[in-house]
C-alpha cells in the first residue's frame, strides 16, 4: 500500500480533477483506493457521490480524535464501485487548516494507521494551501505528487510546495518522496504551454516532470458534473483516459 499526496497551493490546477483520475485508473485496473478528501470545499466527496453533509463523519472528525485507526469509522463506499473507497471532507476541516506542531502534524497519519492496510493505494487531495492539512498529507503520505498547469500562475507556487516538502521530511516525515510533478490542461497547441513546460523542466529537473501530460479536454468537466469516473466514457475520453493511465502505471512503479 503506497501514500500519495497531491499538491499546489494554487487553487484552480485541477489538483482534485488528477485525484480523481488517478482514483478512475485504479478502479480500471481492479485495484482497490481511497481517497481522502483534505479540501474543505469537498469537490471530490461529491464527485465521489457522497453528500458531505449527510456524512455522519469525516476526515476533520477523524483527525479531532487523535486516536490511531479513527479513519475507520468515517470511510465509506463510493458510488462509483466497490473498489473506491473515500474518507469524506467535512465541515470542521477549515478550522484545521491553522494546526502546527509535530504532534498535530501526524493526526491525519495516526488517523489513518492500520486502516489503509486493505487498500492498493491511497491519495491524499489536498487543500489548495500549503497550511495545517497540507502538511498532515504530507506527514501522513509517502509521495507527493505536485499538479500544475501550464500556466505562469500556476508555476509560481511550485517553489513553495518543494520548499515544504523538504519542512515535512525535515520536521515529521524522513520517508517522504517527491514522486514528481503532473502537468493538467494541456491544451492541444500552444507556444505558451510549451514554454511553462520548459520553465518547469528548468525548475524540478526533466525527471521530475511526468510524462504524458493530461490533455484539456471538456468530457473531464461532464465527469465530474455527472459524478462519474472518468473511464466510464470510452472512447470519448480515450486521450485523457490513456494519459491517466500511463501516469497511474508510473505512479505505481514510483511506489516500489
Amino acid at each position: 500500500m503506497t501514500t500519495v499526496a497531491l499538491l499546489n497551493q494554487k487553487g484552480g490546477v485541477g489538483k482534485t480533477t488528477v485525484t480523481l483520475g488517478l482514483a478512475s485508473a485504479a478502479q480500471a485496473a481492479g485495484e482497490r483506493v481511497l481517497v481522502v478528501d483534505l479540501d474543505p470545499q469537498a469537490s471530490a466527496t461529491w464527485t465521489l457521490g457522497i453528500v458531505p453533509d449527510n456524512a455522519t463523519l469525516g476526515v476533520a472528525d477523524a483527525i479531532a480524535a487523535g486516536t490511531k485507526g479513527a479513519a475507520a469509522a468515517a470511510i465509506v463506499e463510493s458510488a462509483w464501485s466497490p473498489l473506491v473507497w473515500v474518507l469524506p471532507s467535512s465541515s470542521g476541516l477549515a478550522d484545521r487548516e491553522h494546526d502546527s506542531g509535530r504532534l498535530l502534524e501526524k493526526r491525519l497519519a495516526k488517523a489513518l494507521e492500520g486502516v489503509t492496510d486493505s487498500y492498493d493505494l491511497v491519495l491524499i487531495d489536498c487543500p489548495p494551501s500549503l497550511g495545517g492539512n497540507a502538511r498532515g498529507a504530507l506527514t501522513a503520505a509517502d509521495l507527493a505528487l505536485i499538479v500544475v498547469e501550464p500556466a505562469s500562475y500556476s508555476l509560481r507556487g511550485v517553489a513553495a510546495v518543494l520548499d515544504l516538502i523538504d519542512d515535512v521530511w525535515d520536521r515529521s516525515n524522513p520517508d517522504l518522496d517527491l514522486a514528481g510533478v503532473i502537468v493538467n490542461k494541456m491544451p492541444a497547441v500552444s507556444s505558451e504551454a510549451d514554454r511553462r513546460t520548459d520553465e518547469l523542466v528548468e525548475m524540478v529537473g526533466r525527471k521530475a516532470v511526468w510524462k504524458p501530460a493530461i490533455p484539456n479536454r471538456v468530457i473531464v468537466n461532464q465527469a465530474h458534473g455527472e459524478q462519474r469516473p472518468i473511464h466510464s466514457y470510452g472512447y470519448r475520453a480515450r486521450e485523457v483516459v490513456d494519459a491517466l493511465d500511463a501516469l497511474y502505471v508510473k505512479l505505481r512503479r514510483a511506489a516500489k
